[in-house]
């Protein structure tokens, strides 16, 4: 993964500009166009509005789900810092399903996305008051040092990924 012309993000607005930008060069018609998805990409959006430095400093994933949990909308939200080296995707997805295994979790398919057990985790941490319920979307942010590299969204059961 090259970094040449990346230009890392330095707030929140640009995170949220620069996911506008990778989801609307998505040529109309072709399987990953997400203009179906527009309400509920921003409604995704709308969930986050604090920029955690800790993007800027190492390779990092912000994820926000939107999960019905008894009867209201709620939100998931999570940053993973991983290890200061250069990561591939493959590599970053390799590391999740490790620290889901360091937590006594299955390794999964696509550990990008947040998974039911992990919000369960997190709730028996005390980090979350989210129980249970059903994810109904999802948003997944990959940065390396600040630079958005890809973004993955989930809607029911189907995901895309998009490069930076």
């Amino acid at each position: 993964m090259m970094l040449f012309n990346v230009k890392p993000v330095k707030d929140i607005s640009e995170v949220k500009h620069e996911v506008a930008r990778i989801v609307g060069s998505q040529k109309p018609g072709s399987p990953d166009d997400l203009s179906p998805f527009k309400g509920e990409i921003e409604a995704l959006m709308s969930l986050f509005c604090e920029f955690n430095p800790d993007w800027k400093k190492a390779p990092a994933i912000f994820r926000v789900a939107r999960v019905d949990a008894g009867g209201g909308t709620r939100a998931y939200l999570e940053s993973v810092i991983l290890p200061d080296i250069k990561h591939d995707l493959d590599l970053m997805l390799k590391m999740l399903n490790h620290i889901r295994e360091q937590k006594g979790l299955q390794t999964v398919k696509m550990p990008l996305f947040i998974q039911p057990d992990e919000i369960a985790i997190a709730h028996k941490e005390g980090k979350t008051d989210i129980e249970g319920g059903m994810i109904l979307s999802q948003l997944a942010i990959v940065f390396q040092k600040g630079a958005v590299m890809w973004i993955g969204f989930v809607f029911g059961h189907d995901y895309v990924l998009l490069q930076g």
